[in-house]
């Protein structure tokens, strides 16, 4: 064979070659978990949905169990929606399932620095994770009590006054309860630039990272390329980085202000100065982690309070026996305490209900595997993106009597308000929360937020359905009253809403203007509209 020959045979095998590795690119490899079917190179990506990603996960988990893949290109993903599976591997397992998958536009909007999405376990995250804990401890928790209670007082106050924008006030009461207790800064009103200035990056932020509202740029890694004019994710980035930086290093910037000028309130980020060289924390590390716990914080509390009052006012029965049981406890003459939510079973049946009925982040965040694993018989490989169906999860029909509907009663019958039967061996309480090492920090701080506004909100006020968009009040409540993202709550509602007495309302007024004192130890950078604000209160 002549060379000419023999190098036109090389190039036909190799041709066939990459023909060969190019069809395989997107095939779902031999061990993985069962999942939809794939294309060439795409593997799932034609099938991925762009908005409420859990539904359509959820519709997979009934079709292929309670592990299922996807590929994308050549990464795979495996979703997870069995309790079983996510106790035995992300939490049993969580040294090779707590890492974070490499996000590209999470490290362009933080620089690296964003606590909850840092993909790697090393120092910055140890460091990072060892500075959070200190602020959230038991102990560091009871010493924010009496602004967190002022703050729930306010947000009592603000609705009496105001009740048609109760959104806008649990956005403000949420913002400004950890600005006070993070930062030493509080926002006396919805209309303080931090407040808009913080909900205004938060949504562009959840927005962006929803699974499959932008090309998967990590899994197909030559997306990075793609010139900014054909890529508008890169320009979002650009823009939510800009306004995010400005407003945590001036939050930063503020508090050392403070701090020389020895007006301390005892604020997490005073506890950070003082121990950054020991904690092995930079400037900008320490702003990136009050924002963090802004983010952390203030969004699930606004979520669930905004969903909680939405299922008070379209379930007029169960707010009437929630009604019932805290006047029994309570009674009108004061308003309630944290000891008093021990004594109320149906409160707290409420309250998981309402994290069960539309958990806050639907997904979680997504979590990588470090090591090749095999789990219930599958092969999950080394840097496989791996989420928790939270929502799935909870409204599994094979695990929850009527999913779909708002029934608090169900955590009265059964622990974990499961159906009859039902092993709940791998349940948790506290799946809307995370999992493994990844698990939130702030399930104290939180769940203290969500006891005191729902105890309080329902020992003040009746809340009733009043157009509700339009919907029919007797229609259950559907995921499409809920926004998209990544992060998700109600679409804004509107209800009527009345205090339950002349002598409760009297209570709020009074408690609001004894405050007064508290309020003021965070309210050293009022701008001179806020000032006159608070003045005239």
């Amino acid at each position: 064979m002549t060379m000419s020959g023999l190098l036109g045979w090389s190039f036909i095998a190799l041709g066939a070659f990459i023909f060969r590795y190019i069809l395989k690119v997107g095939s779902r490899e031999t061990g993985l978990p069962p999942g939809p079917p794939t294309l060439p190179v795409l593997g799932n990506i034609h099938q991925f949905p762009t908005k409420y990603t859990h539904i359509q996960f959820s519709r997979w988990g009934k079709q292929f169990g309670g592990i299922f893949s996807l590929k994308i290109g050549s990464g795979t993903m495996v979703v997870i929606s069995s309790p079983r599976i996510v106790k035995d591997y992300l939490d049993k397992r969580s040294a090779s399932t707590s890492s974070r998958p490499h996000i590209r536009m999470v490290e362009m909007i933080t620089d690296g620095l964003g606590f909850a999405m840092i993909s790697a376990l090393g120092p910055v995250w140890k460091s990072l994770r060892r500075a959070i804990q200190m602020f959230l401890t038991k102990e560091a928790c009871r010493r924010h009590l009496p602004i967190e209670r002022v703050e729930a007082i306010q947000l009592l106050y603000d609705t009496l006054k105001q009740p048609e924008d109760l959104f806008t006030h649990v956005q403000r009461h949420a913002t400004s309860l950890i600005l006070s207790t993070v930062f030493g800064v509080r926002s006396p009103r919805y209309e303080n630039s931090t407040v808009t200035e913080f909900i205004d990056v938060q949504h562009r932020v959840e927005a962006a990272l929803e699974p499959g509202a932008h090309p998967p740029i990590d899994l197909m890694p030559i997306l990075q390329y793609v010139p900014e004019r054909w890529a508008s994710w890169k320009g979002i980035c650009r823009d939510i980085r800009a306004k995010q930086r400005k407003l945590y290093v001036g939050l930063r910037d503020k508090c050392e202000a403070r701090m020389r000028e020895d007006r301390r309130n005892g604020s997490f980020l005073e506890t950070l100065f003082d121990q950054k060289d020991a904690l092995g924390l930079t400037r900008d590390m320490i702003g990136y982690l009050g924002g963090a716990s802004l983010e952390g914080g203030s969004v699930t509390a606004v979520s669930h309070l905004q969903t909680f009052v939405l299922c008070m006012a379209c379930h007029p029965e169960v707010q009437a026996r929630a009604h019932m049981e805290i006047d029994q406890v309570v009674g009108s003459n004061r308003m309630p305490s944290l000891e008093d939510f021990e004594h109320l079973p149906y409160l707290r049946a409420i309250v998981k209900e309402v994290h069960r009925f539309y958990p806050v982040v639907p997904m979680g965040l997504p979590h990588a595997s470090t090591s090749d694993e095999m789990v219930d018989g599958f092969f999950i490989p080394k840097g496989t993106t791996l989420f928790m169906n939270i929502y799935g999860i909870y409204h599994d029909e094979d695990l929850f009597e009527d999913p779909e509907v708002f029934n608090p009663d169900r955590y009265l019958s059964s622990e974990f308000g499961t159906k009859p039967g039902v092993d709940t061996a791998g349940f948790r309480h506290d799946f809307h929360f995370g999992c493994g090492r990844r698990i939130c920090p702030g399930i104290l701080l939180g769940d203290t937020m969500i006891m005191m506004n729902v105890m309080n909100l329902l020992w003040a006020f009746n809340f009733k359905a009043v157009d509700m968009n339009k919907r029919d009040p007797h229609v259950p409540i559907q995921y499409t009253d809920f926004t998209a993202g990544l992060a998700t709550g109600p679409k804004p509602y509107q209800c009527d809403i009345k205090p339950r007495s002349q002598e409760r309302a009297d209570i709020v007024r009074s408690e609001f203007a004894q405050a007064r004192p508290i309020f003021s130890m965070f309210e050293h950078e009022l701008s001179p509209e806020e000032k006159d604000f608070v003045a005239h209160w």
